[in-house]
């Protein structure tokens, strides 16, 4: 019977750890409050990617903002769905190929979303 291989995380947990190594003795949790920033303006960011049609010099702009973003926390599968809206907003595809990969966007985001709501809780537990 063939077992599909184990799904890498969501978010490298190797890059939450080097946020981890910056944070500062006596200061706010860094981790917890780049994560909290996160999950707060991304979901607005991906309304803005709701609309059909898509404008693709929109999408590219707002794709931009969610790449880096997630990248800053090691969301590399959706850093890559941006990165790859984000070009083919550049190269003006079709609409409907923009609206593919912002739904794809957003179901990478909602896998993202609950690895780090569960990561805030078990740091607010005080466990890493």
């Amino acid at each position: 019977m063939y077992t599909p291989p184990p799904q890498p995380p969501p978010v490298d947990p190797e890059v939450i750890e080097m946020l981890a190594s910056l944070q500062e003795p006596g200061e706010p949790d860094l981790v917890a409050e780049l994560v909290t920033l996160f999950l707060r303006d991304t979901p607005e960011r991906l309304r803005d990617l709701q609309a059909r049609p898509l404008d693709a010099g929109h999408a590219s702009r707002v794709a931009h903002a969610v790449k880096g973003s997630a990248g800053n926390l090691g969301a590399t599968q959706l850093q890559d769905l941006a990165s790859a809206l984000e070009q083919a907003g550049h190269r003006g595809d079709s609409a409907d190929a923009l609206a593919r990969l912002a739904d794809a966007i957003d179901v990478e985001f909602a896998h993202v979303a609950a690895h780090l709501e569960a990561l805030l809780a078990k740091r607010a537990h005080g466990a890493e």
